[in-house]
């Protein structure tokens, strides 16, 4: 397995896995799977947080995009990767973890965390929406280029990234 480039930090460090679930990695490489695999080989942080999305009819995304999407866990690989953490669930309606159904800034700054590390779908939507958020909270934020995609595609994928490196918010 390859070593990810990560920030050198003595700060206490959360990661916050985004929308890992089978709608959303299907149309993925498998490199994914096996960089994230190599992150947590690699890394160990003070806290994780898994973040799991859904849509359902009749609700704003329904109305205003056509678009719906069931509840379903974290895909099982995902799973085995947290078991033995300290994992805090949070299931969310909107793009931005910090939105779901925990108050995810307080139980941050309870756990003393200063640094946010961020994987998971799609780069362009629900990581950077929760990027965005977690700097604009004043944690130190990195998303994790290997281990993000779009399941809209490696163009989407790309230049979400893009515009993630302008704002200094990645680990390149």
């Amino acid at each position: 397995m390859s070593k990810i480039k990560l920030p050198k930090s003595d700060r206490k460090r959360a990661l916050i896995l985004v929308d890992i679930q089978h709608g959303f990695i299907k149309r993925w490489d498998k490199s994914f799977e096996k960089n994230l695999r190599s992150l947590f080989a690699q890394e160990t942080y003070d806290l994780y947080v898994e973040a799991t999305f859904h849509a359902e009819k009749g609700s704003l995304w329904d109305k205003q995009t056509k678009w719906t999407f069931p509840y379903e866990p974290t895909a099982p690989w995902g799973l085995e990767l947290l078991k033995g953490k300290k994992v805090v669930k949070v299931k969310k309606t909107t793009r931005s973890t910090f939105k779901g159904n925990i108050k995810l800034e307080a139980l941050l700054k309870k756990n003393k965390i200063e640094e946010v590390h961020i994987v998971g779908f799609d780069t362009g939507s629900c990581v950077y929406a929760t990027a965005q958020e977690s700097f604009d909270k004043g944690f130190f934020t990195y998303v994790i280029e290997e281990c993000t995609g779009s399941s809209d595609g490696l163009k989407m994928h790309k230049n979400a990234i893009s515009v993630l490196r302008r704002l200094g918010l990645t680990n390149h």
